[in-house]
């Protein structure tokens, strides 16, 4: 009897050595309204241990970020790898960068973004979410934007309101690679100073978060799109080291397939986003 308690203590440090208190969360996406909003609807569970987190889609309608595929960093989230289980693959993750990806598309429409403004409504303490106390923060950001395209010109005026429940209490790094103040850049300069200038106030890490975004055209027609982001559970949890590695069998690739370009439309998640081809 006593040698078998001896083990297990020896087996509890063990588990300790290589185990760390982190933050276990479950958050559900929700979005309605605008053209392509049922792809942000998802579940995703995570852990976050210091500078290393992990995101799994538990349900996700994006192509790109598909059920059982995973966000993984061990450095506060400036590298970050999106892995595919299903084709044991992994491949570097910035939609700072996708946003770059895209910017070409945008030259070409000729699209552009004037005027912008962001403004700080209001900051009070409010109430509880997940169970963690949270400070409600509310943004306006307006801007025009306009695009031209063969025969095509659309001009519209943008107003976005942000509310964020952030908890102050929460410390780990690697929350932010889902739990994100700021949104992905526009790719405007200016307007993403302005954001970043305002919603980098923010102290904590936001556990819900409601976007609606109104977009009005020239012939005064509205289309709104209303985006809510919010924890549903939150726990304090040791976590393992294993959590965060990449399993050492897996193959590195890039949003163009692999570096000899062998990747074709299946597995290729640029290409998922973007739909099949279709036949001439």
């Amino acid at each position: 009897m006593r040698r078998l308690s001896v083990l297990g203590v020896v087996a509890l440090l063990v588990f300790a050595a290589h185990s760390f208190a982190g933050v276990y969360y479950v958050a559900q996406t929700t979005a309605e309204g605008g053209k392509g909003a049922e792809q942000q609807n998802m579940i995703v569970k995570a852990w976050a241990s210091g500078d290393s987190g992990k995101v799994v889609f538990e349900e996700s309608k994006n192509p790109m970020m598909g059920k059982g595929t995973y966000i993984i960093t061990k450095d506060g989230g400036k590298t970050m790898f999106l892995v595919d289980p299903k084709e044991k693959t992994y491949m570097k993750w910035d939609l700072d960068s996708m946003m770059g990806l895209l910017g070409g598309a945008m030259k070409m429409m000729n699209l552009k973004f004037t005027d912008p403004k962001v403004e700080a409504l209001g900051e009070e303490p409010d109430g509880l979410v997940a169970g963690v106390p949270t400070v409600h923060y509310r943004f306006r950001t307006t801007y025009a934007m306009s695009m031209s395209f063969m025969m095509m010109k659309k001009n519209s005026k943008v107003v976005k309101d942000e509310e964020i429940w952030a908890a102050t209490k929460l410390a780990d790094a690697a929350l932010g690679i889902w739990l994100r103040k700021a949104p992905p850049k526009t790719g405007n300069e200016d307007m993403d100073k302005l954001i970043k200038a305002e919603m980098g106030k923010v102290q904590g890490f936001p556990l819900k978060r409601k976007t609606v975004t109104t977009s009005t055209d020239e012939k005064d027609k509205k289309e709104v799109t209303t985006i809510t982001m919010e924890v549903t559970e939150l726990q304090m949890v040791p976590v393992p080291d294993s959590t965060f590695e990449i399993p050492s069998d897996y193959k590195e690739t890039s949003l163009a397939g692999t570096d000899e370009g062998e990747q074709g439309e299946e597995s290729n998640p640029l290409l998922k986003m973007l739909g099949p081809k279709k036949n001439p």
